[in-house]
């Protein structure tokens, strides 16, 4: 099972003037009283951080290995395919876990010797959070900002792997589009 953080929940939770996560199901923000119904936008640039999907954001293809893969093999993919992460999958498909860049420099370099001895398994972030590419790219920053993410899994209805984002990709996001609104102004 994912943890799929539902639009519902985050948009009534995050506060736009303020940032502060509020308790679910709250109207008003407890940290500076702001009406949690309310988006606020500066000359309306923070406006698409709230309203465009993360599917703008041009996900890259997941990489998906098994949960018995090698660590030789996944290390070998993380750098052959140039990504941060590997999602790992279970038989049906659906996401399990996560394998990250961060994971193999704090759990791996320098402690472990056998890789062709341990399956991502042990290694993996089980059960890792999750969104879908139609949610706002808000979501993508609430996530990475909250939980100290670099990298989110996208699904779909099933649980299955779509793609994955970076915080890269945010940073990219913002600097084309309010570096191109800044010049227009």
């Amino acid at each position: 099972m994912t943890n799929l953080t539902s639009s519902a929940e985050i948009d009534a939770a995050i506060c736009s003037a303020c940032g502060y996560d509020n308790i679910p199901g709250t109207d008003t923000c407890e940290e500076c009283g702001q009406n949690l119904g309310e988006t606020i936008a500066e000359d309306g640039q923070s406006q698409d951080i709230f309203t465009k999907p993360i599917a703008m954001l041009g996900p890259r293809q997941p990489v998906c290995l098994d949960r018995q893969t090698k660590l030789t093999e996944v290390i070998a993919r993380l750098k052959g395919k140039n990504v941060g992460c590997i999602l790992v999958t279970g038989e049906e498909g659906q996401l399990i876990g996560i394998f990250t860049e961060g994971d193999a420099q704090y759990k791996v370099a320098g402690l472990i010797q056998n890789l062709e001895s341990v399956p991502v398994e042990s290694l993996m972030t089980p059960r890792p959070s999750v969104l879908r590419s139609d949610m706002p790219i808000s979501h993508a920053l609430h996530l990475m900002g909250l939980h100290g993410f670099r990298h989110v899994p996208l699904v779909d209805g099933e649980g299955k792997p779509t793609g994955f984002i970076s915080f890269r990709d945010i940073v990219r996001f913002i600097e084309q589009n309010f570096a191109s609104k800044s010049a227009k102004a």
